[in-house]
């Protein structure tokens, strides 16, 4: 009866939000994005991607943009979709969004060191300084305990359906 209500609680914390959230990783030293989702094609046959700098007081500055067409989904980090670390400018933070039936997002920073590598560190919000980028190195493929119990309920609610 506990696990119900588990299930239940996760179910409408999870639907009581517009977005999934859009998991980032570094990959071959570009931005690679993935949605740990349970669908296999976007609907439509098209996926957006877009993204856009997010200056200190939360105001979205469009960036980039690409359509695919016909493309399996990014379930996966092996499937990821790669944006080129030069379209990221520093220090800014920025919101990717990837957009098919649902939309998927995150709010990164994209860091180069001094030997050229691309290195994820963390967003921070400030009531003073709004948003911005932080100096720590963070994971954004999150595989926390939270994330881990949503990926089982996705599991159960497909395995039943």
């Amino acid at each position: 009866m506990r696990l119900l209500y588990l299930l239940l609680f996760i179910s409408s914390a999870v639907s009581a939000s517009p977005s999934s959230t859009l998991y980032v990783k570094v990959k071959d030293n570009d931005v690679c994005v993935f949605t740990k989702g349970g669908y296999d094609k976007a609907y439509g046959n098209q996926t957006l991607i877009y993204m856009g700098k997010v200056d200190g007081m939360n105001a979205f500055h469009s960036s980039y943009s690409n359509t695919y067409l016909n493309l399996k989904m990014p379930i996966i980090e092996e499937n990821c979709i790669k944006i080129k670390a030069s379209e990221f400018k520093e220090p800014f933070p920025y919101d990717v969004i990837l957009e098919t039936d649902q939309s998927y997002t995150q709010r990164i920073c994209v860091n180069r060191t001094a030997e050229g590598k691309t290195v994820l560190v963390d967003a921070k919000a400030d009531l003073e300084k709004g948003i911005y980028c932080g100096t720590n190195q963070y994971d954004y493929s999150s595989n926390s305990l939270w994330t881990k119990l949503k990926n089982l309920y996705y599991w159960l609610i497909n395995f039943f359906n």
